[in-house]
């Protein structure tokens, strides 16, 4: 398959051909990042199954995938936040003064997870056949909660169970192959 080019998938020693040719708008037209030249019965490496899972946006994964990739991220948050806390010496004293505009190492990790969350999210909305760009509706939730007067963690939980519980649609669709049919279910 000389003109062939393989793009991984979720399971690393899956992997779906991809051909070069004319896409319309409905099929998967998929990116260059995505997309490696791998010798026939080679494996792609971890690094490079862990970097598509975190980092890139195009493919779809399946509900536990989802499921295990948020909570894994949750608690890698989780403890960047505990040890960066224990690390930062400095007192915190109530006042009615505004938070420093210092960016700490803590603060500049959580905004680099951020990305990580939305490539899963991503992946999990392209397995129901969604936009991924649905995924900015998340950015509402503080609002939503504060009109309905409830916590701010309570929209949020309620959005991860569902995309963790919503089957994805069945066989392939415009973002890719089933995570199913890949895994042989």
């Amino acid at each position: 398959m000389p003109a062939a080019l393989i793009m991984m998938g979720t399971v690393a020693s899956q992997r779906v051909a991809v051909t070069p040719r004319a896409t319309n708008r409905f099929q998967q037209r998929p990116s260059q990042a995505s997309l490696m030249p791998v010798q026939a019965g080679s494996r792609p490496s971890v690094l490079s199954t862990f970097v598509w899972f975190f980092l890139l946006v195009n493919g779809r994964i399946g509900r536990q995938e989802f499921s295990l990739g948020f909570f894994g991220l949750m608690l890698a948050d989780m403890l960047v936040i505990r040890i960066g806390s224990k690390l930062d010496s400095e007192p915190r004293y109530y006042t009615n003064s505004p938070p420093d505009d210092d960016i700490s190492i803590l603060r500049m990790l959580l905004i680099a997870s951020l990305w990580p969350f939305a490539a899963i999210i991503v992946k999990r909305l392209h397995d129901l056949n969604v936009s991924g760009w649905w995924a900015l509706a998340i950015l509402g939730v503080p609002h939503l909660a504060a009109a309905l007067h409830v916590k701010y963690w309570i929209p949020y939980l309620a959005i991860v169970a569902t995309l963790s519980v919503l089957p994805g649609s069945k066989g392939d669709n415009r973002f890719g192959r089933d995570p199913l049919a890949r895994a042989g279910i």
